[in-house]
């Protein structure tokens, strides 16, 4: 899968710098000019509040041709490819990565600033070697930002999408981000940093040992997935990454009691099940476990016949197992054919039943409503 990746870092020198704002406050006039931009967004606004930013970005994209005197090569040519470099040296998405850069560790400054506090103590003081004296004074606390989380947070903080999750991405600790490192681009929605914060440093690190270079992937596809990596071994997860493909995230978000249950499964069974460990109840998969490998495989390629894409709504019900999967099950049970004539018995079952079965995930689904 494509990850983001960051522009290569900059030097950027002070003649730059002043550039790159002499030219912002141009295009913000002429945007303004052209109605396109509140009168009301200054300079300030813009560098400073992330729904500014991001609105202006938004603004600037859709309008890069009111701008084309303004954004040039050294030659004066009109720039609108974000790699093309600019006549102040770098190119527009270094630009983009100044600005979102500057307006987060802001940002990030004034969200984890403690509150500034004034606190009276009792000192004592020696006079004339022999007399002692007591008062009162004040001092003030607290009132500084977390100087490490803002500095990693700032580091990778290049596209315009980041803007309105840095308050999300204000909950993630220092620790968090250390073990994270250039990954943090990869949590892109509030709740994926919202999963990988609520995730202790041991469960990262083991899972960065156990799932070594998909670490990186884990984070982008499913971040909750990294606590159910954390509990297998490195052989059981290399297992169920090549038997589940990209869908092992999926099953690596499960719980540790369905883990529980999948402990008792043989590598040959689990990947008869496939695809189907991503959703299925555990009490419906404790069912299954009753039949041994050809049947199971029989009944679970019967029930995808039959059920269609209802397959997932219908196995991922713990009660299928007490209202339906138990019958199925204990009519294959004690039932002697070869596989391929068990597999068409299987199958007409399913099918004839498959109008109960839709009845039965209605009124469940309706219960839920």
């Amino acid at each position: 899968m494509a990850l983001p990746q960051l522009p290569p870092p900059i030097e950027i020198s002070n003649e730059t710098k002043r550039g790159v704002i002499d030219g912002l406050k141009k295009v913000i006039e002429v945007f303004q000019a052209k109605e396109v931009l509140s009168r009301d967004t200054g300079y300030k606004d813009v560098i400073h509040k992330p729904e500014v930013l991001y609105d202006f970005i938004q603004t600037y994209k859709a309008n890069m041709a009111l701008a084309a005197e303004i954004v040039v090569d050294k030659a004066g040519n009109p720039v609108t490819d974000a790699d093309a470099t600019l006549a102040c040296g770098i190119n527009l998405a270094q630009v983009q990565q100044l600005l979102v850069k500057t307006c987060a560790r802001y940002f990030l400054e004034q969200d984890t600033r403690s509150e500034e506090e004034i606190v009276t103590e009792t000192v004592t003081k020696k006079r004339f070697l022999f007399f002692k004296t007591t008062e009162q004074v004040e001092r003030k606390t607290g009132g500084g930002f977390d100087e490490r989380k803002v500095r990693e947070l700032s580091r990778y903080m290049a596209f315009d999408w980041q803007l309105p999750l840095l308050s999300a991405y204000a909950e993630l600790n220092s620790i968090q981000l250390m073990e994270l490192g250039e990954f943090v681009i990869f949590l892109r929605s509030e709740q994926s940093i919202r999963e990988f914060a609520s995730l202790d440093q041991q469960v990262i690190k083991k899972a960065k040992a156990t799932a070594g270079a998909d670490f990186p992937i884990a984070v982008a596809v499913r971040p909750g997935s990294i606590a159910g990596i954390a509990t297998w071994s490195k052989d059981m997860y290399g297992f169920y990454r090549q038997t589940l493909g990209d869908s092992a995230f999926e099953f690596f978000s499960r719980d540790k009691a369905f883990y529980m249950v999948c402990a008792a499964l043989e590598k040959p069974a689990a990947r008869i099940y496939g695809d189907v460990l991503c959703y299925i109840a555990a009490d419906n998969l404790e069912e299954m476990q009753r039949l041994n490998m050809d049947k199971a495989d029989v009944l679970i390629a019967a029930m995808k016949f039959a059920f269609g894409d209802k397959i997932r709504a219908i196995l991922s019900r713990p009660a299928f197992a007490k209202d339906v999967l138990r019958k199925l099950v204990e009519s294959l049970l004690h039932v002697e054919q070869e596989k391929s004539q068990l597999a068409i018995s299987a199958q007409i079952t399913c099918k004839a039943i498959a109008p109960q079965v839709m009845d039965w995930l209605a009124k469940q689904s309706a219960a839920d409503a």
